[in-house]
């Protein structure tokens, strides 16, 4: 007679931040910068005499200092001035300010938007289901996005073998993102947002029935008063980023040719979403993401948007028009049209290990915020260059580990999270790099306040560490929007030095 398996639930972690080989915890960047400016130092030694040999060395430690010391969020003292100081002169320039419409400084007089999406262009194909999906179109970075809707039912009464094979699948279908060559980048958000109740008090006032007793009317007139302020609707989208240029092509595709063949390899990417816990997956039509981005830069108008669905009116929306008419990026809060909002990044993901539902509070609906948006970034790394990073990966932390005796014990944690991620890839697993922005909208500023406090003890219990947006929140909510902006392609510094750091 056989014993009863005990189940285990599985725990999931090894996330680690790359980083290049040097002198203890140095990059490689900045251990060239130390040696360089240590070399300095000596020949000034031998021409200009101890006082000029010495006022270099003070110089080199105070400016090494602001490069190396670094905060909770791995932020140097350099990045932070050279920060506010570009904030600074953006504000004095007042680029931090839009204005747009008839009465604003938008030539057309259209409410375009602002920042990185003000050169977007959105298209609409029809995929081999004959199902209309809306195509993003970046002409800045060569890009363009395809936007999936997804119907998750929640796990409350799902058994704990169902969720572990829902997040195998989701593992599985982000891994294969990294064999799809033209594949640059996914993203997935999940949005909570009031809801208004409509649609629901325009169901009750259309079905009740003349013959209904007083008390039923009185029951479904308590229930078109109260059920809306206490209920909240979540949506989930996902992103999926693909590059206009194909390997072997002489140019970028046309967005015509992109559309044909994406619309004949849609239907792949939503069937095996729904074997992921997603339920039903369908592409997103240009008018459904139209109200989606103008609902979040305006609040005001998802009241509007709903009122005219339950009467079967389709609202006439443009991208054009999709806009703030007005916002004010400041250095921690975000002001655009009748709404204000705050937006964080991932700075540390959740350390050690942890279960499959560490996002789950994060995820639900916060009394404290009005639309909350949590959205994961992840970039692939191709399939044929997986290999090759896992293996630099693995020599730069030997290279940590060695350079003292006594290697400390998050260098010997580090190489053996290498090691174990190389013999991973190795076996055909997928490397993914992958972050996190979290953005909250008030309807006034002085609910501002106890919104961040909510999203911040929301992150703790995610185990995660997370730090404002300083100075780029207008950048942090674009990001936050399930369009696909893959963020690093408009970063000037180049991924070399990034890297290197």
């Amino acid at each position: 007679m056989s014993e009863p398996t005990i189940y285990t639930e599985p725990t999931y972690g090894n996330w680690r931040k790359p980083r290049t080989g040097g002198i203890g915890k140095l990059g490689s960047l900045e251990t060239g910068l130390l040696i360089g400016g240590l070399l300095v130092v000596i020949i000034l030694f031998r021409f200009t005499g101890a006082l000029g040999g010495a006022a270099a060395l003070v110089i080199l430690g105070l400016a090494f200092a602001a490069l190396t010391v670094r905060d909770k969020h791995g932020l140097s003292m350099s990045q932070r001035i050279i920060g506010r100081r570009l904030f600074n002169r953006s504000s004095k320039s007042r680029r931090n300010i839009y204005r747009s419409g008839p009465v604003g400084h938008v030539p057309t007089g259209k409410c375009r938007l602002p920042g990185l999406l003000a050169t977007s262009e959105l298209h609409e194909f029809q995929d081999s289901f004959m199902r209309p999906f809306a195509l993003l179109h970046m002409p800045a970075t060569n890009h363009v996005s395809v936007v999936i809707e997804v119907e998750p039912t929640g796990l409350a009464l799902d058994d704990r073998e169902n969720i572990d094979a829902y997040v195998a699948n989701w593992g599985a279908w982000l891994s294969g993102l990294s064999k799809t060559s033209d594949i640059v980048a996914a993203s997935v958000t999940v949005e909570t947002a009031p809801d208004y109740g409509v649609r629901l008090r325009h169901e009750i006032d259309s079905n009740m029935a003349d013959s209904a007793s007083p008390a039923s009317r009185e029951m479904m007139e308590e229930v078109k008063v109260k059920f809306p302020q206490q209920s909240a609707v979540t949506r989930a989208y996902i992103a999926l980023t693909f590059t206009t240029w194909r390997p072997g092509a002489e140019r970028n595709r046309k967005i015509e040719d992109i559309g044909l063949d994406l619309g004949s390899r849609l239907g792949k990417f939503t069937e095996h979403l729904e074997v992921c816990g997603a339920g039903d997956a369908h592409p997103v039509t240009a008018q459904t993401l139209t109200e989606v981005v103008m609902s979040a830069y305006d609040p005001m108008l998802a009241e509007h948007f709903d009122a005219a669905h339950s009467q079967g009116v389709t609202p006439p929306v443009s991208w054009d028009n999709a806009g703030p008419v007005a916002h004010d990026a400041g250095w921690e809060w975000y002001r655009h049209a009748s709404g204000f909002s705050k937006s964080w990044v991932m700075s540390v993901a959740p350390r050690g290990v942890v279960f499959s539902n560490v996002f789950e509070d994060l995820l639900t609906p916060s009394p404290d915020v009005n639309r909350k948006r949590v959205t994961f970034l992840y970039r692939p790394v191709s399939a044929g260059s997986a290999m090759d990073v896992a293996e630099a990966d693995v020599n730069a932390a030997k290279v940590r580990a060695s350079a003292t005796k006594r290697p400390s014990y998050r260098a010997a944690a580090e190489l053996a999270s290498a090691e174990q991620t190389a013999r991973e890839v190795a076996k055909d697993a997928s490397l993914i790099n992958f972050g996190m922005v979290i953005t909250a909208t008030v309807m006034r500023s002085s609910d501002a306040r106890a919104a961040s406090y909510e999203i911040e003890d929301l992150a703790g219990t995610a185990q995660l560490i997370i730090r404002p947006a300083y100075g780029s929140q207008d950048v942090a909510f674009a990001a936050s929007l399930p369009l696909g902006l893959v963020l690093p392609d408009y970063v000037a510094v180049p991924a070399r030095v990034r890297e290197a750091i």
